[in-house]
């Protein structure tokens, strides 16, 4: 994986949006697709992570059972257990799960090992297939060196603040727009409301939070890794940036921050019970849903920007792919044509599931206007967000879960208490050149 490939998950997101604004509803496409009662009877196994992506599928798979007479079995993890479930799939050659979701930084580890299908050859049910309504730069993100699409885009998002308006309003206080706003905000707001946590977001050991320390960092002017894989932890940089979100963290957010993952914290701001998260743009979506969310009405969104001028980042984009160990592929492909159609993208807007999609018909749909109204604190935003993603703080490596795991296990302890960010820092930085020396 190259630099090259991180400005195309970038330019994506840009384009998405841009090609949005020029799309008519003159542009969606019908037609009596293949036969969908082809593979009438069969079995799926689909292997899902925890989120709003895998909503969709548990709310309406009924839908898609009854079109096509296929059974759909699927299974729904945190992360980290969904990539071991699978790489134990495949590195065993069983074929027990037909289709996997697959998050971008795995996925040069997935192609490398040859354990997705490509999927450019399977015969196409126009109605609802959507590859010629997403980005061409997203679809490169889930493409390999042949050129070749091995798995369709179901989300992608940028970096942003999510906070209570109600409790900004109430104390005469500004949006943040800078990382040390947000500092001197959570201070106000702790004296000030003692009922409220200030501030949360992911503090776990796991990989999947490793986005949250890594894009606050590039803020800073700070990175795990340079273009040239050197690894560029123990910096003055990366020591202020941590030391700001290791202070946000232990004094402002719960008193188990450095075990809460994305759950637990999509959990507490929706009960009420925060009032500022930083997070990638998915999120707000989900916290305005009234079906969902006790503060749906009081969430503002606003882009940070830190010390070296750089936007704090979470960048992140999710497909779903076909195990190349599938005894069901002609199957599989249906159910992804299905879960990323139109039809399917604008019924999860109907029923407030998110507002951001990969197809870029979705955002001239008269359902989303409809369902959008009100919410322009987000929607109107979306643009700026995607335009401030800047994909160069990201490690593109395929030991990515390795180096994860290895920065963020160290900064969820100096979270914890038990030991000071400089030795979080010096720790990570010889454990990750330790992977990239291959050790």
């Amino acid at each position: 994986m190259n630099k090259k490939w991180f400005y195309l998950v970038a330019l994506a997101l840009i384009v998405g949006i841009i090609a949005a604004l020029g799309c008519s509803s003159s542009d969606i496409e019908t037609g009596d697709g293949v036969d969908r009662r082809a593979y009438e009877g069969t079995t799926l196994r689909v292997l899902l992570k925890t989120g709003y992506e895998t909503e969709a599928i548990v709310r309406y798979v009924d839908e898609f059972e009854k079109a096509t007479g296929i059974k759909v079995e699927y299974e729904v993890y945190d992360e980290p257990t969904l990539r071991n479930k699978f790489i134990l799939d495949c590195t065993s050659r069983t074929g027990t799960y037909d289709v996997v979701a697959t998050q971008f930084w795995y996925m040069p580890e997935y192609l490398r090992a040859g354990w997705l299908e490509p999927l450019d050859d399977y015969p196409v049910d126009e109605e609802w297939n959507s590859i010629s309504h997403i980005p061409e730069g997203l679809l490169e993100t889930f493409s390999g060196d042949d050129g070749k699409l091995y798995s369709i885009p179901v989300s992608a998002s940028g970096g942003v603040l999510i906070y209570r308006s109600d409790l900004l309003e109430k104390h005469n206080l500004n949006p943040p727009k800078t990382t040390k706003d947000v500092l001197e905000i959570a201070a106000v707001l702790k004296a000030k409301e003692p009922d409220i946590y200030p501030f949360i977001g992911r503090g776990d050991s796991s990989s999947a939070s490793f986005g949250t320390s890594a894009g606050w960092a590039w803020a800073y002017g700070a990175r795990v890794m340079d273009e040239n894989l050197n690894v560029t932890v123990d910096t003055p940089e990366m020591l202020e940036a941590m030391t700001d979100l290791v202070n946000l963290m232990k004094e402002f957010a719960p008193p188990d921050q450095a075990a809460i993952g994305w759950d637990v914290m999509s959990e507490l701001f929706r009960k009420g019970d925060v009032a500022m998260n930083f997070e990638m743009s998915g999120f707000p979506s989900v916290y305005a849903s009234p079906d969902v969310s006790e503060v749906h009405d009081k969430i503002g969104v606003t882009l940070l920007t830190g010390p070296a001028g750089n936007y704090a980042q979470w960048m992140y984009a999710e497909g779903l792919g076909i195990s190349r160990f599938s005894k069901n592929k002609d199957a599989a492909w249906l159910f992804l044509q299905w879960r990323t159609s139109l039809e399917v993208a604008l019924q999860e807007v109907k029923d407030g599931i998110r507002l951001d999609f990969p197809d870029t018909r979705v955002y001239e749909a008269a359902e989303y206007s409809a369902a959008t109204e009100g919410q322009e604190f987000f929607t109107e935003l979306i643009p700026d967000i995607l335009a401030s993603v800047d994909p160069a703080y990201w490690p593109g490596i395929a030991d990515f879960d390795r180096v994860a795991e290895a920065f963020q296990r160290e900064i969820s302890l100096a979270i914890a208490g038990n030991q000071t960010v400089k030795q979080a820092l010096e720790k990570a930085q010889s454990a990750i050149e330790a992977i990239v020396n291959g050790n």
